[in-house]
């Protein structure tokens, strides 16, 4: 049995935060694919909409940023909780507090692909069906799996956009582009840890892809560009289990479909009337969707 950790990061989906921890211990520890998952809950938030510690091993609280370095943020401080607490982990699966996975044994099986294979990261593009190189589009943050001890030993985190768009930013502005992108920082600081692991000097980018799950099942992650220039979301990919909604009634509706019912917070989801309640009334999703 591989040691594995979770890590959750959230801005002000709450709601979304504690049905995914109910997931992974009542789902998921209650297969016979995972025991004893330890969860860090990195939270940025206003400290009145999750006061105080559930299910999870770890809550950390920090001070909110905007949304990229905010997430960025929430990525490093909770890898460095496991890497300071939980150093016998072999494999953090990193999750977006509205990210939920419900079928454990795909889960188990990306994770033996990793371990037999020897990958490093497990992710996909961010892309479109037409743009999907990960070197133009970056890879997916709110969902990936990370092989612990090779990223500690090669330095691949923290990511630390804060430094890196405050070091940047003018040539971002000359260059008339838009905001340094999360999921292409994250790209390149993992390769630049594959050069250290593979002592290039130089971007190893074959290497780095050789060494990288390339989740297929989810890609594109994108669908299309609608009329108002923004990139559309496919939410729900049955064969992984994976529920990407903003909403709750299509995420209660699919635990429903799939007779996923155990846990406080997964109750109150599927027998409330009124969802109004869910992430404080939904109104404070307007500016962050961590």
């Amino acid at each position: 049995m591989k040691n594995i950790g979770v890590l959750i990061y959230t801005y002000n989906r709450v709601d979304d935060a504690m049905v995914n921890i109910d997931i992974i211990r009542n789902v998921w520890e209650k297969s016979k694919h995972f025991e004893n998952i330890k969860i860090v809950h990195s939270f940025n938030g206003e400290k009145s909409w999750y006061a105080k510690k559930g299910l999870e091993n770890d809550l950390v609280v920090l001070k909110n940023s905007w949304h990229f370095q905010g997430a960025s943020d929430l990525i490093d401080t909770g890898i460095k909780t496991f890497q300071k607490k939980y150093k016998n982990i072999d494999y953090v699966i990193v999750l977006a507090s509205d990210t939920w996975l419900i079928k454990p044994e795909y889960i188990e099986t990306m994770l033996n692909k990793m371990k037999n294979d020897e990958l490093y990261l497990a992710t996909c593009s961010w892309g479109l069906p037409d743009r999907d190189s990960i070197a133009d589009v970056g890879v997916a943050v709110d969902f990936f799996i990370v092989d612990l001890k090779w990223a500690t030993k090669n330095k691949m985190f923290p990511i630390a956009y804060g430094k890196f768009q405050k070091k940047y930013k003018d040539l971002f502005a000359y260059q008339k582009a838009g905001n340094i992108m999360l999921e292409k920082l994250f790209l390149a600081r993992y390769l630049e840890a594959v050069s250290r692991s593979e002592k290039i000097d130089g971007i190893a980018r074959k290497i780095a892809i050789e060494k990288t799950f390339l989740l297929k099942d989810r890609e594109p992650v994108h669908s299309n560009i609608d009329e108002k220039g923004n990139w559309v979301r496919n939410m729900y990919w049955p064969k992984m289990g994976l529920l990407t909604h903003h909403e709750p009634e299509p995420k209660r509706n699919i635990l429903k479909k799939e007779k996923i019912s155990i846990g406080k917070n997964v109750e109150l989801l599927l027998k409330s009337k009124d969802l109004s309640y869910y992430n404080n009334s939904i109104s404070k999703m307007k500016h962050n969707c961590n």
